[in-house]
């Protein structure tokens, strides 16, 4: 699976729809080849994190380094730094903390944290999600809503293996018909970032299926 980069072949003076999606290319060839180019900003220091929470912020960021591919362990150290403020001696804010220390943005951070507080409400002889892609279509329920939910998909998959369709179907989840639109570039924006995260999501699971999907909807969005 390759990504090709127009970005030498661009020259200043091109038009912003164009030039974002230069910058799309870039971004998810980058996250194909998974070299994900760390930026260093210097920031005003907040308050110092005490020699306690710098032992508690390295080994929840040990968690995250070691496990990106499991998205509960993930969001529960995210949330865990975000809740108590962790990053605020190298990073300005939890959004720029994420983005340039994981190379992922404010809306993939969310989703770990919103799965990992919707499984931590799961009792704990119930089996829990496999991946994260069980669990997405739950994030636009309120946490508390989960268990149940669950537990209505584990019946519904009986000794099967849950998958989006399951889920979909036990939810009564419509299927979204969009119109085609012209989008606006701070629309257009948004949902690049969007697919960029769901691709570096299913590549972190080693999800090749996902990953050709989510890759297949950044193109044709390009396309536009």
């Amino acid at each position: 699976m390759a990504v090709s980069h127009t970005a030498e072949t661009m020259k200043k003076g091109d038009n912003p729809k164009s030039q974002l999606k230069v910058e799309a290319n870039e971004q998810s060839g980058v996250l194909v080849s998974q070299a994900l180019e760390a930026k260093s900003t210097t920031v005003e220091l907040a308050t110092p994190l005490t020699a306690e929470e710098k032992q508690r912020l390295a080994k929840l960021e040990k968690v995250i380094d070691a496990k990106l591919g499991d998205f509960f362990d993930v969001g529960s150290a995210l949330m865990e730094i975000k809740i108590n403020g962790l990053f605020r001696e190298t990073h300005r804010n939890f959004n720029v903390y994420c983005q340039e220390r994981w190379g992922f943005g404010r809306s993939y951070a969310n989703k770990l944290i919103g799965s990992a507080e919707r499984i931590q409400l799961l009792p704990e002889n119930q089996p829990k999600p496999a991946n994260e892609f069980q669990i997405r279509p739950f994030l636009k329920l309120e946490p508390e809503e989960f268990p149940k939910k669950w537990q209505t998909i584990i019946d519904a998959a009986g000794a099967g293996k849950v998958t989006s369709r399951i889920v979909e179907e036990a939810l009564n989840l419509p299927k979204r018909k969009r119109k085609r639109r012209n989008l606006r570039a701070s629309d257009q924006t948004e949902r690049v970032n969007e697919l960029l995260d769901s691709l570096r999501a299913a590549l972190n699971e080693r999800n090749v299926e996902e990953a050709i999907k989510e890759l297949a909807k950044l193109e044709k969005l390009l396309k536009t």
